[in-house]
């Protein structure tokens, strides 16, 4: 390593704050940031004057032409990569970062260049080099689980290395136990794929064969891999090109304080517009993943505890679970996490780019050994249910602070997969990352069928039939799914897909057990899940991550997703709402009634039926379940988790409505 470990005291951006941070440096927490790779400090003071001189409108130029080079290298992958989770669904991302690896455009996840500066000197870099790598205990947190290949570029201007591309995306397979690289039950990250340590791929021009064949050689589809790399790596060069034109029209030194400029930019409108709107105070919030994939009996707990003052957030994941034997674990630094949750105050400041800055304003530690940041050889694979369920807390933790005015919870990435071999004995695997219900807010219903992952879309059905040996037989959404509110969570999926050929189920999923929380008074989501030949004698229902379950040739897969938490409470919703939401099928008839005290006669015109209001039975029942229900609370966790409360497996703590 060539870099110098980081020193949380250094690098909490100078912000004088009355929340004592001291506690965490050392004393059993993992640092910050893991490593911090210092200038000169004649180049600081070169990059103070130059960026002192930038006007607003030159600096609105460097933003705007970064953000466009994002984009065009974006599309380019998109149009040139073969994986399907990549081109058909927009699984990756693009950043450009400066050369001590802070992101400057908008948050990219990982987006910092880390792995490379720890392992390369800049003086041992060249134009024409290009680096990749996927090990996620050598990744500084930028990526958490072995499909997420990143390659990163130098970008040269004046003879001087300026800022690093970097692209990522998960690609379709990279070994281990499980076609697909996602193994939901491995325990150890030796069972999940090959683990490549930062390399030189590309070196002045000249690719690497011999890394380039090792990385082939360990993936069941190595055409799709070839295709994906090559596609990331044009991507890179295309972001390269723009920021050297962009030094040309503008000067190198431009350019590169200008970066740095924006940084301070996001730093202070994240500081004097976004954290004015949040109250001080101290909260504490957990949730729950359904299970670690190997004990599903037994939840695994993701808690904080949020401190805010006029300066800064800190978060402290000290109480989350120890690691575990199954894939959860979620192996990321507390700078992945801020940027990662820092999208959150965008809605306190809107219109500015979330980059490095937000690192200035917001700080995270999590507890060495614990599920938020396991020791190697931990199996991570399925760390995206850990990280989703980060996200429930923190937003669990902000609800407290604003009074319940924060959008309800929702789980909107699934991922179910059938997979098997064709008739020459090769392997296929579909593969899609399914939306869910968002959350309802407190001025609109939640979205219904929503991806998280920016610009994703599911599968086309034609694209599904025409490359996998599978029919998919109807998609629509999952009425009843959305949570009961004065403003409903959004609705889930619904997917019947009939395999023909025998093969194997795959799911990679959260909320299965546990609803999505409601909020300010609303009640919880309905879980997803999967069943095979659902209605029939045959009826079998994968609950949890599954791998491997087996399937065959004509039977149906029903996927479903969760629905959204709902917002406030649902004998508040407007009846012409409740009567257009059973009309639609989105409702059933029984929900609204017994949720929202709505009681509706049906008229039947051949096949068509229509509902009616009828408003003194709905006014005498809303008021009758008025007075007879329990008090409304501010978290609603569904009766799932109640039920695991009941059984001592969970503790949390319920906060009640004022009446």
């Amino acid at each position: 390593m060539v870099a110098k470990m980081a020193n949380d005291k250094e690098s909490s951006g100078g912000l004088k704050s009355e929340i004592d941070e001291s506690r965490f440096f050392g004393n059993g927490f993992e640092p910050f940031r893991t490593m911090q790779f210092p200038r000169p400090e004649a180049e600081w003071e070169k990059i103070s004057r130059v960026k002192a001189a930038i006007d607003p409108i030159t600096l609105d130029v460097i933003e705007g032409a970064l953000e466009a080079a994002i984009s065009e290298s974006e599309a380019a992958v998109e149009r040139s990569a073969r994986s399907t989770i990549i081109r058909e669904q927009h699984d990756y991302r693009a950043a450009i970062n400066t050369i001590d690896c802070d992101s400057v455009t908008h948050v990219s996840f990982g987006a910092t260049a880390d792995p490379i500066r720890a392992f390369f000197e800049l003086d041992q870099m060249s134009p024409g080099d290009i680096f990749i790598y996927n090990d996620v205990f050598q990744a500084h947190g930028t990526v958490q689980h072995l499909p997420d290949y990143c390659v990163v570029m130098p970008i040269f201007a004046d003879s001087k290395i300026r800022a690093f591309a970097q692209i990522y995306g998960h690609t379709q397979d990279v070994g281990g136990i499980v076609v697909g690289s996602w193994p939901v039950t491995s325990t150890s990250i030796f069972q999940e794929g090959v683990q490549i340590p930062p390399v030189r791929l590309w070196a002045a021009g000249i690719r690497n064969a011999d890394v380039y064949n090792i990385i082939l050689r360990n993936t069941r589809f190595p055409d799709a891999l070839a295709g994906d790399i090559e596609a990331f790596v044009g991507a890179c060069r295309i972001i390269g090109r723009r920021f050297e034109e962009l030094c040309g029209r503008l000067g190198a030194d431009v350019v590169e304080a200008g970066m740095y400029k924006l940084i301070d930019r996001c730093a202070e409108s994240l500081k004097h517009v976004a954290l004015p709107k949040i109250p001080n105070g101290q909260w504490y919030a957990e949730d729950f993943v359904d299970s670690d994939g190997i004990n599903n009996d037994m939840p695994v707990k993701v808690a904080v505890e949020l401190l805010k003052d006029d300066h800064k957030i800190v978060l402290d994941w000290s109480n989350s679970s120890d690691q575990v034997e199954g894939p959860i674990n979620f192996a990321a630094t507390g700078r992945f996490l801020v940027k990662w949750l820092g999208g959150y105050l965008k809605q306190f400041a809107k219109g500015i780019t979330i980059n490095e800055g937000v690192t200035r304003v917001m700080r995270s530690y999590h507890r060495s050994g614990s599920i938020m940041a396991p020791k190697h050889p931990a199996a991570v694979a399925n760390r995206s249910q850990t990280n989703l369920r980060n996200t429930s807390a923190f937003c669990a933790a902000l609800a407290q602070a604003l009074n319940g005015n924060i959008v309800a919870d929702s789980n909107t990435l699934q991922i179910y997969g059938f997979y098997g071999k064709l008739d020459d004995g090769k392997d296929f695997i579909l593969r899609e990352v399914f939306g869910a219900g968002s959350g309802a807010r407190s001025y609109a219903d939640g979205t219904d069928a929503v991806d998280m992952v920016p610009n994703a879309r599911n599968l086309p059905t034609e694209f599904i039939e025409q490359n996998f040996p599978v029919l998919v037989e109807r998609t629509s959404l999952l009425p009843d799914s959305g949570g009961a509110g004065e403003f409903r969570g959004g609705l889930g999926y619904l997917k019947d897909i009939r395999v023909l050929r025998d093969g194997f189920l795959l799911t990679c999923c959260d909320r299965t057990a546990f609803g999505c929380w409601g909020v300010n008074g609303g009640e919880a989501g309905m879980p997803g899940g999967t069943i095979i030949n659902p209605g029939s004698p045959q009826e079998q229902l994968v609950q949890f991550s599954r791998d491997s379950v087996k399937v065959k040739q004509g039977d149906i897969i029903r996927v479903t997703t969760p629905g959204g938490g709902g917002y406030g409470d649902p004998l508040k919703r407007k009846v012409e709402g409740v009567r257009l939401d059973v009309q639609r099928g989105l409702v059933s008839l029984e929900n609204a009634k017994g949720l929202y005290g709505v009681v509706l006669d049906k008229t039947s015109f051949g096949k068509t039926a229509r509902y009616e209001v009828n408003l003194t039975a709905t006014l005498e029942l809303r008021e009758r379940i008025r007075q007879s229900r329990d008090s409304l609370m501010l978290i609603d966790r569904g009766p799932y988790a109640k039920r695991m409360r009941e059984l001592g497996r969970i503790t949390y703590t319920d906060i009640p409505l004022p009446r």
